[in-house]
């Protein structure tokens, strides 16, 4: 397995381990406040079935890795940080059956997420670089919650996409390449219920499209570039259907 899938595994299984061991604390840590009305009385007061929409905004930061076998040992291997603000919006829908909570989402964002590398590489021209700049990001997930009163906490797990902008010197011509990316998308966070169908959230997302390639500095030898990247946003949902929420 290469470096990056090495790197995506590694980090979605942390992820896994992150989740089971939150999914194991959060209902004896929640518990420690034992609710005081039965389980007739919780439905009477709300649940966080339906559907819902928000608005959210945040920051990225990730690598894309560069691997062109035709350029110099020394300038192969190339990682590009970027890093950035992003905002958007989100949709999705809640199913609670007694303490879980159920969900899908959609959510996208227009994002300036972007950076470079860049190399002394004497064989081939005396400065080059690359740029990559992430125009816009988007996820589809499926989510799993605890809930005790107003607290939501959740994992996700679906697929990613990436409108992807990649400007490139290896030759004295510069060279720029615009794509959509596929790959996979996982996360966790926090929701609580401030108002009765008014909510807030933080959450924290990997975003991993893997390996490509593509002619690039040379018409007939591709090259391989894949790229992941880490967001961290806050946002507000307003839900719609379903009874009030208990407030915070």
């Amino acid at each position: 397995m290469s470096t990056p899938g090495r790197r995506c595994v590694s980090h979605c299984l942390t992820l896994i381990t992150t989740l089971a061991a939150m999914t194991a604390w959060v209902p004896s840590a929640l518990a420690a406040d034992p609710p005081t009305k039965s389980p007739n009385d919780v439905a009477a007061i709300g649940t966080w079935t339906g559907f819902y929409a928000g608005v959210h905004g945040g920051m990225g930061w990730g690598t894309s890795r560069f691997d062109d076998p035709t350029v110099p040992t020394a300038f192969n291997n190339i990682e590009a940080s970027s890093n950035g603000p992003l905002a958007g919006g989100q949709i999705g829908a809640n199913l609670q059956r007694g303490n879980f909570v159920y969900g899908v989402e959609l959510d996208g964002s227009w994002a300036l997420v972007r950076g470079n590398a860049s190399r002394t590489v004497p064989t081939v021209i005396a400065a080059s670089s690359q740029l990559t700049k992430f125009r816009a990001l988007a996820t589809a997930t499926a989510r799993l919650g605890y809930t005790q009163g107003p607290w939501l906490v959740y994992g996700k797990v679906g697929g990613a996409w990436a409108d992807v902008k990649i400007t490139a010197r290896f030759t004295p011509d510069l060279t720029e390449y615009g794509q959509s990316w596929y790959g996979v998308a996982t996360g966790t966070g926090v929701e609580v219920a401030f108002m009765r169908n008014v909510s807030a959230k933080v959450e924290y997302n990997f975003l991993y499209f893997p390996i490509e390639e593509m002619l690039w500095s040379n018409p007939t030898t591709p090259t391989s570039i894949d790229h992941y990247i880490h967001v961290v946003k806050a946002g507000i949902n307003v839900r719609f259907g379903g009874a009030p929420l208990p407030v915070r």
